[in-house]
C-alpha cells in the first residue's frame, strides 16, 4: 500500500531559531504530526536549538505536535542524490527516542511507529524479542544486560500500517520529495 508520503530533504532552516542550516551543518530532524491531523510535518533544528527546544514540541508558528521520530544528520549539498543514510546505530537511536516520545504523546501513530521499528530492529537482529502476548511484546537490545522494553502492538489497521511502513521506508532510504511551500508532504528524513 503506497500512500505517497516522503520524508523530504532538510528544510535548511532551524525550526527553533529561524537561522539558516547550511551545507555540512549538523541537524536534528523531527517527524511530527499535529493532534487530530492526517498531515505529517518535518522540523529541522540545529543541535543547540534542539537541546533548548520547549517540550511539547511546537511548529515555528506555535502549533503543538506529536513527535513520531527523531534522527540526526548533516545538510547535504543542494541537489545531491539521496542515499541510504540510516545505519544500525541511527536506527537504535531513533528507536530509543521514539519509545520516549511515544510514551509522552500516547498517539496511535507514535505507538505504531515504535512497533514497526521494533520489528525492523528484530529482523536485523539488533533487538531480541524476549516474550510476546496479545497487545504487547518485551524486547531488549542484543548483547545488552539492560532491562527489557515493553512495546505496545497497537493492533494496526491496514491503513495505519501502510502509513507507518511508508514513513519508515522513507527514513531508511532517505526519501527526498518536498511538499508545496517548502513543507514536507509526508514524513521527515533525508541526509
Amino acid at each position: 500500500m503506497r500512500s505517497g508520503y516522503s520524508l523530504g530533504a532538510p528544510t535548511r532552516v532551524c525550526a527553533g531559531t529561524g537561522a539558516a542550516l547550511n551545507t555540512g551543518d549538523a541537524f536534528v530532524a523531527v517527524l511530527a504530526q499535529e493532534p487530530g491531523s492526517e498531515e505529517f510535518v518535518r522540523l529541522d533544528y540545529s543541535p543547540g536549538a534542539w537541546e533548548a527546544a520547549e517540550r511539547p514540541v511546537r511548529t515555528p508558528d506555535g502549533r503543538r505536535v506529536i513527535v513520531l521520530g527523531i534522527w540526526r544528520g548533516r545538510v547535504p549539498e543542494p541537489g545531491a542524490r539521496p542515499r541510504v543514510w540510516v545505519d544500525d546505530a541511527s536506527l537504535i537511536e531513533m528507536f530509543e527516542q521514539s519509545v520516549e516520545e511515544s510514551a509522552r504523546s500516547g498517539a496511535e501513530e507514535a505507538r505504531a511507529f515504535v512497533f514497526v521499528l521494533a520489528l525492523v530492529l528484530a529482523r536485523k537482529r539488533l533487538l531480541v524479542i524476549e516474550s510476546s502476548r496479545p497487545g504487547r511484546m518485551l524486547v531488549r537490545f542484543r548483547g545488552s544486560e539492560a532491562g527489557s522494553i515493553e512495546v505496545v502492538d497497537p493492533g494496526l489497521s491496514e491503513e495505519v500500517m501502510g502509513r507507518v511502513a511508508e514513513m519508515l521506508e522513507g527514513v531508511m532510504t532517505g526519501g527526498v520529495s518536498q511538499g508545496e511551500g517548502g513543507g514536507v508532504g509526508g514524513v521527515g528524513g533525508g541526509s
